[in-house]
């Protein structure tokens, strides 16, 4: 290490002591201890529930604790806002980003410090913005314009604007929670040298993230929380995964190994010629009873249009979609395919969850009509109550009780809400689109898991995933997207990180059919 990361460390010092934090049912930390400098990347794990977010609220002003002691630089701060926190030079990265989607870009960046008109100081320069906003984005090698509205962004694009924000702010300690959950491997891998940079430069950041790779990649230290409690921490370099899961889930892990199913051709759903201007590209392919179907490819390849179109949410200018009606394929509209699947969402704030109701009205408010009485429609509400509670038990959904408000619970555990709640509806086809987005690395395997149950049983599943494991490990088939159109359909053997990307690249001339 140079003599500078020296300097910077000794010159910038976060602790936390002692920090201790609960709400009604849930002791969310309990006597935890934090350290972080300049000069260092401090990866923050655990499982969802563990009290990592909690940790880092308290750090960004949001909650206060009831006990502990915070100091920077030797000095104890009370941080009672987020304002507070970015006064002392903290900038928080959130994982479920908050913007205002009617706005641009450069409004969303520089929101709490507009520029004002040099002319007529009580009007804001929305050109001074864009410039300045520009200069950010550039950093991160990115082509978005500052002048666009947020809500014409992809998810990806969003989560690239927040961290060019925090750049802006100039903080000397950066919390990144989950950040790459959205990201292209190419904004990944800016974001990692970006990061870098910032470690470089003196500056303190912590990094929270469910995958492994990322922290020994990028952290020189870890800590990990389970139950609201400190249960290991030290050098990255001391320790291995397996080390780190078992400290994170407080067990070995032992992963079953994938098996190679013979899957009867029998078509459940099948996609003929879909077609969207830019989009999507004549995309045609079977689903077949009992399978899981991957479907693979890099950010902007049109995973996410295709299902969205499929099932009547965005618009199409042709093709055709039949479905398996007694043992016969019958065209039927997107709206129509929308009511005989279930749908498990990219965003589940978005259209994934009533955030202020009870986790029990969430899991069966796919299944109304199984839990209505016959003549006079009454709903059986000691029923819900009891299939709700069933699946909070087989998902080990963390939660005080069944009546406690989704928005309550941490983000894996309101992710397991969305999965229960259309497995409570027993759909032959279930399509999913980042089912394990924000899970941790235990509730990963259980969804995984289930996954395969529901298969063996007969659902057919259509599954995106971002995570090039996730679909190695979990499909008995792949199709690979890029700029829109099916360019590989692997199965068995084929299914292999190298053969994947090697399609989604282009590196070869391929033909899908």
């Amino acid at each position: 290490m140079t003599e500078t990361h020296a300097d910077t460390r000794t010159a910038t010092q976060l602790r936390m002591s002692g920090i201790s934090k609960a709400f009604p049912g849930v002791q969310a930390l309990d006597d935890v201890s934090f350290e972080a400098r300049g000069g260092e990347i401090v990866g923050l794990v655990g499982v969802n529930g563990a009290g990592k977010s909690t940790l880092m609220n308290v750090l960004g002003g949001i909650y206060q604790p009831e006990r502990g002691d915070i100091h920077i630089d030797g000095r104890e701060v009370v941080l009672q806002s987020p304002k507070d926190a970015g006064r002392h030079g903290i900038a928080f990265i959130h994982q479920e980003l908050v913007f205002f989607a009617s706005q641009t870009v450069a409004e969303n960046m520089f929101i709490s410090n507009l520029f004002a008109h040099p002319s007529l100081p009580l009007l804001v320069s929305k050109k001074a913005a864009i410039r300045e906003a520009g200069k950010y984005l550039d950093m991160l090698g990115s082509t978005i314009n500052p002048a666009s509205r947020m809500e014409d962004l992809s998810v990806g694009e969003r989560q690239v604007v927040e961290i060019a924000r925090a750049l802006a702010m100039g903080s000397r300690f950066v919390i990144l929670d989950e950040p790459t959950s959205s990201l292209s491997l190419k904004e990944k891998r800016i974001l990692f040298e970006l990061i870098k940079r910032m470690k470089e430069e003196g500056k303190a950041v912590i990094y929270i993230s469910h995958f492994l790779d990322e922290i020994f990649e990028l952290c020189d230290k870890y800590i990990v929380l389970r139950n609201g409690r400190v249960h290991g921490h030290g050098e990255v370099a001391d320790v291995t995964k397996n080390d780190i899961v078992k400290m994170i889930i407080g067990r070995e892990v032992v992963v079953a190994d994938k098996v190679n199913r013979a899957i009867e051709h029998k078509p459940v759903l099948k996609v003929e010629n879909i077609r969207r201007e830019k989009v999507l590209q004549n995309v045609s392919f079977e689903l077949h009873e009992g399978e899981i179907l991957g479907l693979w490819g890099l950010m902007g390849s049109g995973r996410t249009e295709l299902v969205r179109a499929m099932l009547g949410l965005d618009r199409i200018d042709g093709g055709g979609i039949f479905l398996a009606t007694e043992g016969h394929l019958v065209e039927v509209s997107p709206r129509q395919l929308l009511r005989h699947c279930g749908y498990i969402t990219e965003s589940r704030h978005a259209d994934g969850l009533f955030l202020t109701q009870p986790v029990w009205t969430n899991i069966t408010a796919t299944a109304l009509r199984a839990y209505a009485s016959r003549l006079l429609r009454f709903m059986d509400m000691r029923n819900e109550i009891a299939t709700a509670i069933d699946f909070i038990k087989s998902m080990r959904i963390a939660t005080p009780g069944h009546a406690t408000r989704v928005e309550n619970l941490s983000g894996g555990n309101q992710q397991k809400v969305v999965f229960a709640k259309w497995l409570n509806r027993k759909d032959r086809v279930l399509i999913m689109d980042e089912p394990t987005r924000g899970v941790d690395v235990g509730a990963k395997l259980e969804i995984g898991s289930l996954i395969r149950q529901r298969a063996q049983e007969g659902t057919s599943t259509l599954l995106i995933s971002s995570e090039i494991e996730e679909i190695v490990n979990l499909s008995d088939r792949v199709l690979i997207l890029k700029e829109g159109r099916i360019v590989g359909d692997v199965g068995g053997e084929e299914i292999n990180n190298q053969t994947l990307m090697r399609y989604a690249l282009g590196e070869e001339a391929i033909d899908a059919q």
